[in-house]
């Protein structure tokens, strides 16, 4: 009996993309509710002052209430669209989405401190040269799902996004840069009739902030989607990559 080591598998960026679209067209009243439950933070943070010309201008009080926000439902958004895309949750929108918020609660913290230590560390890597900072995006690219489906801790989310990225990280900057290209479109899309209803007097400014807020939730639970197909697929990658017993 001899152990045979088969070839690597592949990360398949075009089956990823249509595994993601095909989630959102399958649930898509889902996916509404959890992309205008992310839009309110982005709205708290909007209407904050942060994104404004005068920085001193900032309400502290404000601020701390969007951070809390962005934090707790960007997290809450991030556990409904993985389990969603791993298994049958919402289907029926009307009746999973509150039990589902409630499901999510346990397992809230890890996820935003797994959260929080990937954007740290690609930020360091950012500042120190900007190719670390793409480097360790990419190797922690999926440490959020694997503490959401696979009940990782922070430190483990990440050793598990680290193994489970090693070999595919080429298609994963592949993957990254046509996501950047596919936000880029939606942007350039979305920005021309918000930027006309900004102008519009009495409530413009309001309009603008409540719909760009509602397009950052959609783009953030798409992004949540796609990466955690990408994590199913890493997953198998790494299985397939298995040594496995021969004749």
């Amino acid at each position: 009996m001899t152990e045979i080591s088969m070839a690597p598998a592949r990360l398949n960026v075009g089956g990823v993309f249509n595994q993601a679209f095909e989630t959102l067209r399958a649930k898509p009243l889902f996916f509404v509710f959890t992309g205008l439950m992310l839009g309110i933070a982005h709205l708290a943070m909007s209407r904050s002052g942060i994104d404004g010309p005068d920085l001193s201008a900032i309400s502290p009080g404000l601020l701390l209430v969007g951070i809390l926000l962005l934090l707790v439902l960007g997290g809450l958004s991030q556990i409904l669209c993985s389990r969603a895309t791993e298994g049958p949750l919402g289907a029926n929108a009307s009746l999973d989405f509150a039990p589902a918020v409630q499901a999510a609660l346990p397992m809230l913290v890890n996820v935003v401190l797994t959260t929080l230590a990937c954007v740290l560390l690609t930020f360091l890597g950012l500042i120190a040269f900007i190719l670390p900072g793409i480097f360790v995006l990419l190797i922690l690219s999926v440490a959020v799902p694997a503490c959401i489906l696979e009940g990782h801790s922070p430190i483990a989310a990440l050793k598990r996004s680290r193994d489970l990225t090693r070999g595919n990280r080429w298609p994963l900057l592949g993957m990254v840069l046509l996501n950047g290209l596919i936000l880029i479109g939606v942007g350039i899309v979305v920005s021309l009739p918000l930027g006309l209803a900004s102008t519009l007097p009495g409530l413009g400014g309001v309009f603008f902030s409540i719909i760009s807020s509602a397009v950052e939730g959609f783009v953030g639970v798409f992004m949540a989607v796609l990466f955690t197909h990408a994590f199913l697929d890493l997953r198998r990658c790494n299985e397939d990559r298995a040594v496995t017993p021969g004749v």
